[in-house]
């Protein structure tokens, strides 16, 4: 157990789970500090250098957006030995997000249950953040998640933030944001894709699809998840997100409702990885999310299909050496298993489905 795990986290635990949030993103603001940790923080190995749509990156773990909605820390974020660093979720206009209580800790499951609504402070202070700040990051690549519920305000997030990121991600799946699911039509992400390609440069486009059930569960919605993965081939996306937080009724939400993330949701995303790198081929980039808190739960989602993981429960709960931890446990895992790279793993995997 680590100095987090043993004294830090028993204290942040002490507060509602917004306001330790909110307090870890405080901290975070103090970048040179983390800076003069990342030796600490960091691990580097040949073996997990890979790359995601085209981007080149030190090790597959990649920060998932949600933690950093406003794009402030990220400084301190490429200090943690992130392989890329997710920030957003940013929408054209501030959103306060849904009312409080609205982020639930489930400490005897690993997970969190939200109905945040994406709260953040707008695309021109996002804008603002990420100029200002992305030079600090040095070699690690920043991913921009954007959404809305209007195909426009959605192409307007894409045009500002795609000259300064590596990557951007469309965001079609939070469960806790009202009007969203009507992207999950086939025919209207298909406008909202279709107007995005008629602007986007050569920066790669990735997009976070929903959860959804096995065929067993229900056949009619497992069909109509993966039909959005159609559209998205159709046009031109580069990496899928697989997946968001999966839907849930909670009493103690204000909202009543919200998503659940972290290990409840573990196994359901090794299955959707493995759909949908079935579905894609060997083309499209797919990075696992749900539940990713070691290397081992990383290992098994790059050898179900995943290019990349990303993690950020798993940073509640393991706290911030959590990418290193895993970057390092991978590279152990790559040696001891006598493949090239991590890469090779995911090749493997390939070849047995």
């Amino acid at each position: 157990m680590s100095v987090y795990q043993n004294l830090i986290r028993p204290l942040l635990f002490r507060l509602p789970a917004e306001d330790a949030s909110h307090l870890a993103a405080l901290t975070l603001r103090l970048w040179p500090i983390w800076g003069a940790l990342r030796a600490v923080n960091g691990f580097e190995s040949s073996d997990l250098s890979t790359e995601i749509a085209g981007i080149p990156i030190g090790n597959p773990v990649g920060l998932a957006a949600g933690l950093d909605k406003d794009c402030e820390i990220l400084p301190a974020l490429s200090r943690l030995g992130f392989g890329y660093l997710t920030c957003g979720t940013v929408t054209l206009d501030p959103r306060p997000g849904n009312p409080q209580p609205r982020l639930i800790r489930e400490q005897g499951r690993d997970a969190l249950i939200n109905s945040m609504g994406f709260p953040n402070k707008g695309l021109a202070s996002a804008v603002e953040k990420i100029e200002r700040d992305r030079h600090r990051c040095g070699d690690t690549p920043i991913v921009v998640s954007v959404s809305g519920t209007e195909v426009d305000d959605i192409v307007e997030c894409h045009r500002k933030v795609e000259p300064l990121a590596h990557a951007v991600e469309i965001n079609i799946s939070s469960p806790n944001t009202k009007g969203l699911r009507i992207f999950h039509s086939p025919h209207v992400l298909d406008s909202l894709l279709g107007a995005i390609d008629a602007e986007r440069s050569k920066k790669p486009l990735f997009v976070k699809i929903p959860p959804f059930p096995s065929e067993g569960e229900d056949a009619e919605s497992h069909d109509s998840a993966l039909s959005l993965v159609d559209v998205c081939l159709s046009n031109r996306v580069d990496a899928l997100t697989v997946a968001n937080t999966h839907p849930v009724n909670d009493a103690r939400l204000k909202v009543g409702s919200g998503g659940s993330s972290g290990k409840p949701v573990y196994e359901p995303m090794l299955r959707m990885v493995s759909e949908v790198r079935q579905r894609v081929g060997d083309e499209t980039c797919i990075n696992a999310s749900g539940g990713i808190f070691t290397a081992q739960d990383a290992w098994a989602a790059i050898e179900a299909g995943a290019n990349t993981v990303q993690t950020l429960t798993g940073l509640v709960y393991r706290g911030p050496n959590v990418a290193r931890d895993i970057a390092k446990g991978l590279a152990e895992l790559v040696e001891r298993r006598g493949i090239e790279g991590i890469a090779q793993l995911r090749y493997d995997g390939m070849i047995r489905l």
